[in-house]
């Protein structure tokens, strides 16, 4: 008996998502930046539509100083049952000034902790921590922190809005992000990171069986739809 098209399609879906496209760095600004509330939910929708037509499979939404943006995003893709998986994040700057991207929180990191203080308290509250902007005189110490709760769980090196290749002597994961700012930009990106279902799932980005089997809305049965 042939199988339908989409019964086809759908095993292809599931394959494509045990290698994710990945993409930890895209901004919005703090939520008191936009004159109300609507005008920020159109922004973080047309972020998350941009990230699933540009065929991304996690997106990392980050704000200065606060998760509260990536978590609205987060709770947007959830009811809409968007196919992202949305890391929400923020930026944050060490007292040795240090970049961190910290990630899965539900709410700031305190202020003024050292880098290796900071990951720490990531990791005790179950997040996820990369260092960003990591130059050779920072990578002896985060080599010497490897392994430990005080170290990042990778490096970003390679920022396509920043630009510059990060060439460091360094024994973590490594990401490359596009620094989107806004939709138009991330629908011209082409920067992302391919990462193995199994180690997303050890990283803590995505959980268990998370956007494998995804159903298109105007693919669900209607109800009282003859």
């Amino acid at each position: 008996m042939e199988r339908s098209w989409y019964h086809i399609a759908k095993e292809c879906t599931a394959l494509r998502k045990n290698v994710l496209r990945v993409d930890l760095c895209v901004f919005i600004d703090k939520e008191e930046a936009f004159s109300n509330e609507d005008y920020l939910n159109s922004t973080v929708k047309s972020i998350l539509t941009a990230a699933i037509i540009n065929g991304l499979d996690i997106v990392g939404v980050l704000s200065p100083e606060t998760p509260s943006v990536g978590l609205r995003a987060k709770q947007m893709a959830q009811q809409q049952q968007m196919d992202i998986v949305v890391a929400s994040g923020q930026t944050y700057i060490c007292s040795g000034k240090e970049e961190l991207y910290i990630y899965n929180l539900l709410k700031p990191v305190p202020r003024n902790l050292s880098i290796d203080k900071a990951c720490g308290y990531v990791h005790d509250n179950n997040g996820f921590v990369l260092a960003t902007n990591v130059h050779s005189k920072l990578a002896p110490t985060l080599n010497t922190l490897q392994g430990s709760k005080f170290a990042p769980d990778g490096v970003e090196i390679f920022n396509a809005k920043a630009g510059g290749y990060r060439d460091v002597d360094i024994d973590f994961p490594r990401f490359v992000n596009s620094g989107s700012t806004s939709a138009n930009e991330l629908d011209d990106s082409n920067v992302f990171t391919l990462m193995p279902r199994k180690t997303a799932q050890e990283m803590g980005l995505i959980q268990g069986d998370e956007g494998i089997d995804y159903t298109p809305k105007y693919l669900k049965p209607q109800t009282g739809v003859v």
